[in-house]
């Protein structure tokens, strides 16, 4: 066994599972996902929280160590390692068990009989898919739900019948295939949960060599539905338009339609800005640039855009300048390092 500390938790993991090698997998490139995860619950304050597919445990425990308020996480693996690891990890951490209760349980399962709770974790490996339409039965009245997807290949539009069969949505290759996998997420969750008559309103969204969102969610109408809509995408001058349109209102070349696919914000940024009192990040420039994103959906890859026009690419700041000048809205997007977000036509960017 290895020790690991994250945060003030302390676990300790097979050394196999830092490799992918072990069934209780443990992997620290997801500390920042983690660390958004209790920056959030510190905002959002809910009682009781569940952890479906606990590995390790290390969330649950973070979350029992650091979040005040907190009156009880409930751990579930389906795999009997897992499950006795978690244990070995809240005992060396010390946690009271009346705060605490461990199941092996086929995670659907448990969504239908724990009842209900402030804030549910899915966090699989792979596709998150399966999960996502009974998490709504574990989902108390204004509660929280963090969701994980490491399939990046098929939400990015690399293995779009992948994506079709597990989302449903069709999907292809773009300039922006974070926030496109990000947005296909988001549109599942949303698609899932309105089964139950539940609304999911993004908060935070991330992308890295995964997809992770976190939202609040609602009983009431489904008024976020009328923000899903099919999307014209020119992959020759990387024209966005919402709707199917038959060619290109830019270069008058031949669209590909994506969607259905949610149009609407992909964070709150004033949410994300609480974000920011509520932990030390360490200067970390993507939560301060997720503070400060506009709302307009589908950035442009300047690299990308410059080598189809066969020009160099402007410094983004400098672009972005030029364009609030202009009067446009424009802004960086912690998505992509040479993304600019702005409500200017791909015309108007070129012209600038």
């Amino acid at each position: 066994m290895k020790r690991v500390k994250e945060g003030r938790a302390i676990i300790h993991v097979p050394e196999e599972s830092l490799t992918r090698k072990s069934e209780t997998f443990y992997n620290p490139g997801m500390e920042y996902q983690r660390n958004i995860t209790i920056a959030s619950l510190r905002v959002l304050q809910p009682k009781r929280i569940l952890d479906p597919l606990a590995a390790s445990g290390v969330r649950g425990i973070r979350i029992l160590k650091e979040v005040e308020g907190v009156e009880k996480v409930v751990f579930n693996d389906v795999n009997p390692k897992a499950v006795k690891l978690i244990k070995k990890n809240l005992k060396a951490n010390r946690i009271d068990k009346s705060r605490y209760e461990v199941y092996q349980k086929e995670a659907n399962t448990l969504f239908i009989e724990k009842g209900k709770f402030g804030f549910v974790d899915v966090d699989p490996f792979g596709s998150p898919a399966k999960f996502l339409e009974n998490a709504g039965y574990s989902l108390g009245k204004d509660s929280i739900i963090g969701i994980t997807a490491t399939d990046t290949g098929a939400l990015s539009g690399k293995f779009p019948d992948a994506c079709l069969r597990r989302y449903g949505v069709k999907v292809g290759r773009t300039d922006f295939p974070k926030e496109l996998g990000v947005r296909v997420l988001i549109t599942a969750t949303i698609l899932n949960l309105a089964k139950h008559k539940m609304t999911f309103k993004p908060l935070y969204s991330h992308a890295n060599h995964y997809f992770r969102v976190m939202g609040r969610v609602s009983y009431g109408h489904e008024d976020n539905l009328k923000k899903i809509r099919m999307i014209s995408y020119c992959p020759e001058c990387h024209a966005k338009s919402l709707g199917v349109m038959k060619a290109c209102r830019n270069c008058g070349g031949r669209v590909s339609t994506i969607g259905p696919l949610w149009a609407g914000e992909i964070q709150d940024r004033v949410f994300c800005g609480k974000l920011l009192a509520k932990f030390d990040f360490r200067n970390n420039k993507e939560i301060v640039m997720c503070s400060q994103e506009i709302d307009e959906p589908f950035y442009y890859d300047l690299h990308k855009l410059a080598k189809s026009t066969k020009k160099s690419s402007p410094k983004i700041d400098v672009l972005i300048k030029k364009l609030n000048d202009k009067g446009f809205e424009a802004s960086r997007t912690h998505l992509c390092l040479t993304g600019l977000k702005t409500n200017a036509s791909v015309k108007e960017i070129l012209k600038t």
